[in-house]
């Protein structure tokens, strides 16, 4: 091999070598950048789990503090306060956020009176051809004396030491029936209290309770304008009314006293309107107020009237906790406790003839403004209520009547020795009888 070949088979090992050279660090720098891109990529990951679990904690603590505050909103006095049932934390802009929430309990000593045999009940009805002697005095005959039952005053009543006439005064012919001692927050006296039946016209009570979210004192003088599809309803369903006109200019303090006094189906539905715009939405609220109730696994609502619908319903206990909650308002108490009321609204006579300017009658404005006529509503129950003997008197109080439901009514007594109390009485055979059954009830059931 000659020296010059021997050279150039030396440049190519070395050339070889260098190409094995590059090729290691290629590898090597590959190496680094995938350990450095790895570690950048986990050192990412730790950050974004840390931030994340920071984030939680933060809601959780934010959460924590906004129920804590929520809480010690609501709840005020917890002394005073309790929950109900499936009750749920109330709307800390609610008017109830500070007021009891009603939860009676049976007691060992809670009178459990029998419940009705309503089979049997039906069966007389079948065997006498539907004959009923009862009559509207409040003494009952026929089918229902088979459901009736004869109170055994507790010690203390008025009863207890002054009988009186039994058929009006000691008697029970409600199928239904609940006495809430308020101030203990239990149950002194109970008939089927928690079977779910109609509570009819007594769901205006929570109407009144649901728009109390919605007005105050201070927007009372607000108007409304009542709309033909309001009296249409009330015509068609043959409602009880206050007896507006369609297109007729009311307040807002005729809306609430009309839905109540004189239990009008006008009123109820313009204030649902006047509230949230429609009855629908309306009573989307309503269901919401019986879940901060604690009383929706019983109770639940479809319209604003108490209108029949089967899946419209409740129980006595849940009217009375509706009630002892309403009457802790004094707005509420008044329009649940007034007799009488006059409305703002005025028509004239013309109106409800059907005479009209349109009809080609021209009307001097002088002579329009000295016919318009307001109109008088009542709550008959308290007026019928308040003269019959008792040891206090029935301050607050609604009725409900459809065929579902039988007469019903719900009231609150205050007892002369400062006691408070609701009664809740449901499937009465007349309004007379309701009105007795109370009567009884407060007479010989409160000391």
């Amino acid at each position: 091999m000659t020296e010059r070949e021997y050279k150039r088979q030396q440049r190519r090992k070395t050339v070889f070598m260098l190409r094995i050279l590059c090729v290691v660090v290629a590898l090597v720098l590959v190496a680094i950048l995938g350990i450095i891109f790895v570690k950048l990529m986990s050192d990412r990951q730790e950050k974004t789990k840390k931030d994340k679990a920071k984030t939680e904690v933060t809601t959780q603590v934010s959460e924590t503090t906004t129920q804590s505050e929520t809480t010690e909103y609501q709840t005020v006095d917890e002394s005073e306060v309790e929950f109900n049932g499936d009750a749920v934390v109330i709307d800390p802009d609610s008017w109830m956020a500070d007021k009891t929430i009603y939860n009676p309990v049976s007691t060992d000593s809670t009178i459990h009176l029998p419940k009705a045999d309503l089979e049997g009940f039906n069966q007389v009805i079948a065997d006498e051809a539907g004959h009923d002697t009862s009559s509207e005095d409040g003494t009952g005959g026929s089918a229902w004396d088979t459901v009736t039952l004869q109170l055994d005053s507790v010690e203390g009543s008025i009863n207890y030491t002054e009988p009186g006439n039994p058929t009006k005064t000691q008697q029970l012919t409600s199928t239904y029936m609940i006495l809430v001692d308020l101030d203990e927050d239990t149950i002194v006296a109970e008939r089927d209290c928690e079977k779910v039946v109609s509570p009819a016209s007594m769901t205006k009570v929570l109407t009144v309770l649901t728009a109390r979210d919605f007005i105050d004192e201070s927007n009372l003088d607000d108007t409304f304008i009542i709309n033909e599809g309001i009296t249409e309803y009330v015509r068609k369903n043959d409602c009880s009314a206050v007896g507006f006109l369609p297109n007729g200019e009311v307040t807002v303090r005729d809306l609430l006293y009309g839905t109540i006094l004189p239990s009008g189906a006008d009123a109820a539905m313009g204030l649902a309107e006047y509230c949230c715009g429609d009855q629908e939405t309306f009573v989307q609220a309503m269901n919401k107020k019986v879940e901060e109730l604690g009383l929706s696994e019983t109770a639940h609502f479809t319209n604003v009237v108490g209108m029949y619908d089967e899946d419209l319903h409740c129980t006595m206990k849940d009217m009375a906790v509706i009630l002892g909650v309403a009457v802790q308002d004094d707005l509420l108490r008044d329009v649940l406790s007034l007799r009488t009321y006059t409305t703002d609204y005025q028509y004239s006579p013309s109106e409800v003839n059907g005479t009209t300017e349109a009809e080609g009658e021209v009307v001097d404005e002088a002579t329009t403004e000295e016919e318009k006529l307001s109109i008088e509503v009542s709550n008959w129950f308290l007026r019928k209520i308040e003269d019959k003997p008792m040891h206090g008197n029935v301050v607050a109080a609604k009725t409900g009547f459809v065929d579902e439901a039988g007469c019903c009514a719900v009231s609150y007594y205050e007892a002369d020795n400062g006691k408070h109390y609701v009664c809740c009485t449901g499937n009465a055979f007349s309004s007379w009888r309701a009105i007795y059954d109370h009567v009884g009830v407060y007479r010989s059931l409160t000391p």
